[in-house]
């Protein structure tokens, strides 16, 4: 039975206060114990060796601003975006050594006390009771295994079961984190300790030079300390790709074969890991065009190159400019563009024009071409440009150009034009080479002017005579003087109005400058003109004569 208090019986505050006073001292214990918590917290993690993944080394980097987690984007729905600091060097001197103390590195049930980052109260996971381990990720080249320092590198991480795994911390308030990223070396720890249990990582951002890795599965067969975690190495691979092209005829647009080109690098390709892939000048790869111009390199690091032709095919003259390509991502097309090279043949193109006038062509001469061993290689004609073109030259050989024919009056050229292509199809360093041929033909030119004025008379008959006296040619005066081509070189009788009588011997020379040859008349003008002076000479004596006889007079006025 229950004994009631009795009325008006003494009440015992002090009772009352020795129970206020014991849950006050508690409260204050408990606060006293989180802020120790708070100023000891989680000692530096030890980080995997960063170039090798096989040893452990303390990381406390001070130009980082300490920090033993990199948790990357938070989820935060109780507060700003958190980011856990790293104990001071006075924290890491005062450490308990005693592995009866609290261990700030451990964390959950797998640590030696509890991690004030975890659920106090975390409920069991899928392994025996309540283990978990301390997982700390690092990513490395796959190639070269060894770390990516870059940061900011974001994953997420799922159970086998495919579900989303969101972690926490609960100091100094409970902050989910969905995406964990990595610090400037490449790593990251979890901010609480993962249940053993199979996982995986899914990679959410990109990294310059490197493919994507949909998942990294790992499984985690027993519990781990924050000393010595479970380390999940996160393997990236270098982006690859490929270099296309075609070789084609510029002119002709056909492919080219039997042609081979070297793969070049233009720069020195490094990834981020920095491992100098190729340096700068090496010859990555050698790419031989098929039937049909094509070609293709081996998958290549991403970077600049240069295509460099190293095997010239037969008539053609090789490419002296490296062309520029760049390695890039694949794009969902999956194959890169085909890059088009165009190659021409060796050429020589000869000119035939006129020794004193360039601009005029001439046509239907022709021309001998010969080996230097004197084998005849074929005879052209120059067209109505005065062209021809020689294609299909064998390499390593030397050929000569002679001319057998020209137009009527020119005489033909007699130098000797020779020129050599090498093993490349070039001729002195070109891919064509230019010869212009020049014919040389006599010109003169016969005028009659007057003798006073000096101009061009017209209607006066000239005739031209060799010297074995045969007419050449005969002419009336226009006012212009009148040119003759293709004379020989010798005497020549001018003769005007048919005087023999007054004939007159001209010697035209063999050179390529006009030769002019004029010959004076009396004109009509002429005559005028003389009569007009004389008329002004007497009136200018016969004004003297008057001037000075009125002078006399005048003299002998005054002396009278």
């Amino acid at each position: 039975m229950k004994k009631s208090k009795r009325k008006y019986e003494e009440v015992n505050y002090w009772e009352s206060m020795a129970d206020s006073m014991v849950g006050l001292l508690l409260c204050i214990l408990l606060i006293t114990l989180l802020l120790i918590l708070y100023l000891v917290r989680i000692p530096d993690d030890d980080y995997v060796d960063s170039e090798h993944g096989y040893s452990y080394e303390q990381y406390n980097d001070p130009d980082d601003g300490g920090g033993n987690h990199a948790y990357g984007n938070v989820d935060d729905e109780y507060g700003d975006e958190t980011e856990t600091e790293t104990e001071s060097e006075t924290e890491k001197e005062t450490e308990p050594e005693s592995e009866t103390e609290w261990n700030p590195g451990g964390g959950g049930a797998g640590g030696n006390g509890a991690n004030p980052y975890e659920d106090p109260d975390p409920g069991s996971g899928e392994g025996e009771g309540n283990e978990k381990a301390a997982v700390f990720v690092q990513v490395v080249d796959g190639e070269t295994g060894r770390t990516i320092k870059k940061s900011g590198i974001e994953f997420e991480l799922y159970g086998i079961d495919s579900a989303l795994q969101v972690l926490s911390t609960y100091y100094p308030v409970k902050t989910d984190y969905k995406k964990y990223e990595t610090d400037k070396s490449g790593v990251f720890y979890f901010p609480e300790k993962l249940y053993v249990d199979s996982y995986y990582l899914h990679q959410l951002s990109t990294l310059a030079g490197y493919d994507m890795v949909d998942q990294t599965a790992f499984a985690i067969d027993k519990d781990y300390d924050w000393e010595d975690p479970f380390v999940v190495t996160v393997s990236l691979y270098p982006s690859k790709n490929f270099i296309r092209m075609k070789l084609v005829d510029k002119n002709t647009g056909e492919a080219i074969t039997d042609a081979s080109f070297e793969v070049v690098a233009a720069e020195d390709i490094i990834t981020q890991d920095g491992t100098t892939r190729y340096k700068q000048g090496d010859v990555v790869d050698t790419l031989t065009v098929d039937e049909e111009g094509y070609a293709e390199s081996m998958e290549l690091y991403l970077g600049k190159y240069l295509l460099r032709q190293s095997g010239v095919p037969e008539y053609y003259a090789k490419i002296t400019s490296d062309t520029a390509v760049e390695v890039e991502n694949k794009t969902e097309a999956g194959t890169p563009a085909i890059r088009e090279l165009t190659e021409e043949k060796t050429r020589v193109i000869v000119s035939l024009v006129d020794a004193l006038y360039d601009t005029q062509y001439i046509s239907d001469a022709e021309f001998k071409i010969t080996l230097d061993n004197g084998t005849m290689v074929q005879t052209v004609k120059t067209d109505a440009k005065g062209r021809f073109t020689l294609t299909d030259l064998k390499k390593n050989t030397t050929y000569y150009l002679e001319q057998l024919s020209t137009a009527q009056g020119y005489q033909t050229d007699n130098t000797d034009h020779t020129f050599t292509v090498n093993g490349e199809g070039l001729i002195d360093g070109e891919k064509q080479a230019d010869f212009q041929i020049k014919n040389r033909i006599i010109r003169i030119s016969i005028g009659v002017q007057s003798k006073i004025l000096k101009g061009q008379v017209s209607d006066v008959n000239v005739a031209l005579k060799d010297a074995s006296g045969e007419v050449m040619e005969v002419w009336n005066t226009t006012g212009l003087e009148h040119t003759l081509t293709g004379l020989a070189p010798g005497e020549y009788m001018v003769i005007l109005n048919g005087n023999e009588d007054q004939e007159q011997k001209i010697v035209v020379e063999n050179k390529t400058e006009l030769q002019q040859f004029r010959f004076e008349r009396w004109t009509t003008a002429d005559i005028g003109i003389l009569l007009a002076l004389g008329l002004i000479f007497i009136g200018l004596i016969v004004l003297f004569v008057v001037l000075v006889k009125h002078t006399r007079r005048k003299k002998t006025e005054d002396k009278e």
